[in-house]
């Protein structure tokens, strides 16, 4: 039987336009354009970065894999955590526009305003996402990683979805072999559960097999 993935909590855009209309005010842009890093921590002072246009990938540091990319509206830096600065790399895109503040300044503002609700909200949202994306990499087979990969690009717009390549959204956000990506690709398309047009996913046709058990081969052993 194929069971549906489980999906972390959707981006909240109401909330995050609320707090960053509540601090952009007193938020400096970045006039650096092309930064190769986005840093929130500055003369022994933390920072909190509003992204009001463009986008930020989000990389581990260790082996430069990509976790994310970032979409304006965007926070970082709420947390406040040193050891995460350490672990992921924020780079920028061209199109991206970034406005910083102090971190104790933001998070008096944010309680100035009652703003708490909000701002955990937020957090729940990166905390479900990190979570998710564990889930996904750690201790899975080669099929189940492509798949994951592939549920979560099929929730993108398709208007966005037509301008990524399938098989570069599971390579950036993997270690898995290239041959073996594309071997497992080619399967689910043969197999009627994804339709792909010029290297790009067009369409979900049915539920992935998700079972931990499938083949490394990427050979499909239960179908819908």
């Amino acid at each position: 039987m194929t069971i549906p993935a489980l999906v972390p909590m959707e981006k909240p855009l109401l909330i995050l336009e609320e707090l960053i209309s509540l601090l952009l005010p007193y938020a400096k842009p970045i006039q650096e354009k092309n930064a190769d890093s986005l840093h929130l921590y500055n003369n022994d002072q933390l920072l909190v970065a509003l992204v009001t246009e463009g986008e930020v990938n989000i990389y581990h540091r260790s082996n430069m894999m990509l976790l994310t990319n970032a979409k304006a509206p965007f926070i970082f830096g709420l947390q406040g955590s040193l050891f995460q600065y350490t672990l992921f790399k924020l780079q920028p895109l061209k199109n991206a526009k970034i406005s910083v503040l102090p971190r104790e300044k933001a998070l008096k503002i944010i309680i100035k305003h009652h703003a708490f609700p909000q701002t955990l909200a937020y957090q729940t949202y990166l905390n479900e996402y990190q979570a998710s994306r564990n889930n996904l990499l750690i201790h899975r087979t080669s099929f189940h990683i492509v798949c994951g990969l592939i549920e979560e690009l099929a929730r993108l717009k398709p208007e966005e979805r037509v301008k990524i390549s399938i098989s570069k959204y599971v390579l950036d956000r993997s270690n898995l072999a290239r041959s073996g990506v594309m071997k497992i690709i080619a399967t689910l398309r043969e197999e009627g559960f994804i339709k792909v047009e010029n290297g790009k996913l067009i369409q979900l046709i049915k539920n992935l097999p998700m079972q931990t058990n499938a083949s490394e081969q990427g050979i499909i052993t239960n179908k819908a």
